[in-house]
């Protein structure tokens, strides 16, 4: 398979299958498929830097579940879903205020 520079609509879709596949069978997305993880990825890495972070850490978020969230208002919120995911700890955002 080969991406195109301007693919990473393609790029991006081909990595979500194969990062959702490698959540699923506890392997890495690269052990899966090398060759068509490096083509998409190289993709990605000749993006701007603001898009290529921002789609990274969509696909890390796919294979691992956050610890932390900052919320609309500002606030650090705990994610512990395994105690209870209706009532996560709040910190104040010491940046904002």
């Amino acid at each position: 398979m080969s991406f195109d520079t301007d693919d990473l609509d393609w790029a991006m879709g081909e990595l979500t299958n194969l990062f959702a596949q490698a959540n699923r069978v506890g392997i890495l997305p690269h052990q899966l498929n090398p060759g068509l993880f490096s083509e998409a990825w190289t993709v990605l890495c000749f993006q701007p830097l603001e898009i290529s972070t921002r789609c990274r850490q969509t696909l890390i978020s796919m294979l691992t579940a956050p610890l932390w969230q900052v919320s609309k208002e500002g606030y650090i919120k705990r994610n512990f879903g395994f105690n209870n995911p209706d009532t996560p700890m709040r910190y104040e955002n010491t940046f904002t205020h």
